[in-house]
């Protein structure tokens, strides 16, 4: 009897330990993970490659695609294959920034990011300039440029950097590569020169000084090393036999303290300003209705000196002792831009070129709104000789050429036949038949078309104010 007991014991011991091994078993399956070179064997009973990842502490990309996919249903020892999407940097004179995909070709990229360079954009893929018609033929590289680059050399307190910048001043490159500038920091060329290729641009850091002058200590920073222009720069003068220590022959270092000493007698000065003009300079570099500032005016300075007499420490009287320009106003110049580029644009009648877009108020009429009574033997009819209709537009001469073609989007093309005595400035005055008019009101992007006016005929100054 006690023979029976113990053999069913063993089976059952035994029929325990086949079902714990199996259920180890189905608990229990090697997976492998495939991500690019690197190869991942991971243990465990997972639903999803999401849930497999996760626990493999693998971290992805939006961009990244992941086979099969990411909630997809996986069996035991399934392979999970992680394909990674490539970065590609993009610099253009809209944007710096860094793009992750799974594309392989740089036309397809672009298409990605809804990107469509213009006919005349200029595009370097790592350096090396492509033909706008070999985009889905380029490979896919890790920067691409589009837009006018320039290559240009920063010399920034001893160190050089190469940058390839579309920047088009020393200052929006200096601001481009980060490089912050005390105000008294000088630069060479200026801040506003326009970028020329192969440019070197250096920055001279301006150091800590102290100017002791008439009993005060003023803190300045300054990159000039000749104590007579650190003291200018702060607007401190010198009179008579004024002088400084150190003199002008002595190189200043930094955290020096420039003295400057007062001479037999007491004077006061006071400056008035003298307004410097603006100058407008024609400039072919620039976009037809853009501006820019070719050098920066600064007033001038008229000075007045007045004579102080002191008696025993105390003052008894002051005279003007003189008056004279301490500093000729400069005139401001602004460069106005007379380079005209071609566009397209989709009107009723199919595409249409054009040479420029102006922001314009728009209203509209009819004869009977000229101010002409029906009778009157010039009712209905426009300077150019036309009758009033849809088609016909008034405008003032100094804005839009007479007899020239504009396309207004929700009008159409208009010809450019009338000049309403109360239409001046950038207004557009659209014509309407009587049965067919539309009140206007408000302001409209007016497309001037082909062909180009003589650049005579062209007023590259429009008003800038609106009327």
């Amino acid at each position: 009897m006690g023979q029976k007991r113990f053999g069913w014991l063993v089976v059952v011991l035994v029929s325990i330990g086949g079902l714990i091994a199996a259920t180890l078993a189905v608990a229990q399956a090697e997976y492998t993970i495939y991500d690019g070179e690197t190869v991942q064997m991971i243990n465990g009973r997972f639903a999803t490659p999401r849930d497999l990842l996760a626990n493999a502490h693998v971290e992805l990309r939006p961009e990244d695609v992941v086979i099969p996919g990411l909630d997809k249903p996986i069996e035991a020892g399934t392979a999970v294959r992680i394909q990674r999407a490539r970065p590609i940097t993009l610099h253009s004179e809209s944007e710096n920034r860094t793009y992750w995909t799974q594309q392989t070709t740089l036309g397809a990229f672009l298409a990605e990011i809804r990107q469509s360079p213009l006919p005349t954009s200029q595009i370097f893929a790592d350096g090396r300039q492509i033909n706008a018609n070999t985009l889905f033929q380029t490979a896919l590289p890790n920067t691409v440029e589009i837009g006018r680059f320039l290559t240009v050399a920063i010399i920034d307190n001893g160190q050089q950097q190469l940058r390839r910048t579309s920047a088009q001043t020393v200052g929006a490159a200096l601001a481009e590569a980060n490089i912050a500038l005390f105000a008294t920091d000088g630069v060479e060329p200026e801040m506003g020169s326009w970028l020329e290729p192969n440019m070197v641009i250096r920055v001279q850091r301006s150091m800590p000084l102290t100017i002791e002058v008439d009993g005060r200590l003023l803190q300045t920073r300054s990159h000039h090393t000749n104590p007579l222009a650190v003291i200018a720069e702060a607007g401190i003068g010198l009179i008579g036999a004024d002088y400084t220590q150190p003199g002008a022959e002595t190189v200043l270092q930094s955290n020096d303290t420039i003295r400057v000493i007062r001479v037999t007698e007491d004077f006061r000065t006071e400056d008035v300003a003298i307004p410097f003009q603006t100058l407008w300079q024609a400039s072919p570099d620039l976009d037809i209705d853009t501006q820019a500032v070719i050098s920066y005016g600064e007033n001038g300075i008229q000075r007045r000196r007045l004579r102080v007499r002191y008696e025993n420490g105390v003052e008894v009287s002051q005279t003007v002792d003189g008056e004279w320009t301490a500093r000729e106003p400069i005139d401001q110049v602004i460069g106005y831009g007379t380079k005209i580029t071609l566009g397209v644009v989709d009107t009723p009648e199919g595409p249409r070129e054009y040479w420029r877009v102006v922001r314009m108020r728009v209203t509209s009429y009819t004869a009977a709104s000229s101010g002409k009574a029906p009778g009157d033997p010039g009712y209905g009819v426009t300077a150019s000789g036309r009758r009033v209709a849809k088609g016909v537009v008034a405008i003032d001469r100094s804005v839009v050429a007479f007899r020239s073609s504009v396309y207004v989007p929700g009008y159409g093309i208009g010809y450019a036949g009338d000049t309403g005595g109360g239409v001046r400035g950038r207004w557009i005055d659209l014509g309407y038949s009587e049965s067919n008019y539309v009140s206007w009101s408000g302001y409209v992007d007016v497309y001037y078309l082909t062909p180009v006016p003589p650049p005579e005929e062209i007023n590259y100054l429009l008003p800038s104010v609106l009327p």
